[in-house]
């Protein structure tokens, strides 16, 4: 029964889960002919400004998620940690 009361207990004193976010990776224009680019101009000249765009949200999501991961890791090692020091405590029968 002890150990049912202990899960419910770092249920409830736990931080709420942070969720990972999927960061979505650009996609580069492809590659083309001269006589393609000269035709379509402005259409290259927009792929190629939504990709910086793209890769810009992208790098920043990443930057976000890394946080996120640092600070979750950060609050595992502090809950193993208690973990740690009361399991010390326990005696072999419990």
């Amino acid at each position: 029964m002890k150990p049912l009361l202990i899960l419910a207990m770092l249920a409830v004193v736990s931080p709420a889960a942070a969720f990972a976010e999927w960061c979505d990776p650009p996609i580069a224009p492809t590659p083309t002919t001269p006589e393609l680019a000269h035709d379509f101009r402005e259409e290259f000249k927009d792929e190629f400004d939504q990709y910086f765009r793209d890769a810009s949200l992208y790098t920043a999501c990443l930057d976000a998620e890394r946080v996120r991961v640092f600070q979750e890791m950060l609050i595992t090692t502090q809950r193993y940690e208690r973990f740690l020091n009361d399991s010390a405590k326990w005696s072999p029968s419990e």
